[in-house]
């Protein structure tokens, strides 16, 4: 199913690799790191679970904002969640106050911690790593909701890679 353990196309082998190390050191260290696979073993949550492809300070917050239509992209958000970045590199937010449906999400790193999406004063270009569902990139115009679009249901894990 379309956005189930979706890896974009930057997720690459780095991507893969950061997720497998968060699951494995959980299984090995029950000191309360976060196994994906567990949360989904008797609640079937939905997460997203945002990965970084570069050297992260742990704390740091990962904002998704989250839109419901083709009409409201990147206009009006139906939600927005935050999730801080772990040892590992990977921020992991419930998606569980959404209604299964589709959905677009946007994910930051809120380097400066400031709460917004810092962008540049010529063409407005994000400073901040930017991402969306469906490894989506920005290119000449903003993605297009039908491209990042991924169904959301309980058990489900989006995935979105922050490249720097």
């Amino acid at each position: 199913m379309r956005g189930l353990f979706k890896f974009g196309a930057s997720a690459g082998v780095a991507g893969i690799t950061a997720l497998s190390a968060v699951m494995n050191t959980a299984v090995a260290d029950p000191s309360g790191a976060i196994n994906l696979f567990s949360l989904h073993a008797d609640n079937p949550a939905s997460i997203a679970a945002v990965v970084t492809t570069f050297a992260v300070e742990p704390g740091k917050a990962v904002r998704l904002t989250i839109y419901d239509s083709k009409e409201t992209f990147l206009e009006t958000a139906s939600a927005k969640i935050e999730a801080t970045i772990n040892e590992d590199g990977i921020a992991v937010a419930s998606l569980d106050s959404l209604a299964p449906g589709d959905y677009a999400i946007a994910a930051y790193l809120d380097e400066n911690g400031d709460g917004k999406l810092n962008r540049g004063k010529l063409l407005g270009i994000p400073k901040e790593p930017l991402a969306f569902s469906n490894g989506v990139k920005i290119k000449l115009s903003k993605p297009r909701y039908e491209d990042a679009k991924v169904r959301v249901e309980p058990g489900s894990i989006v995935m979105i890679t922050l490249d720097d």
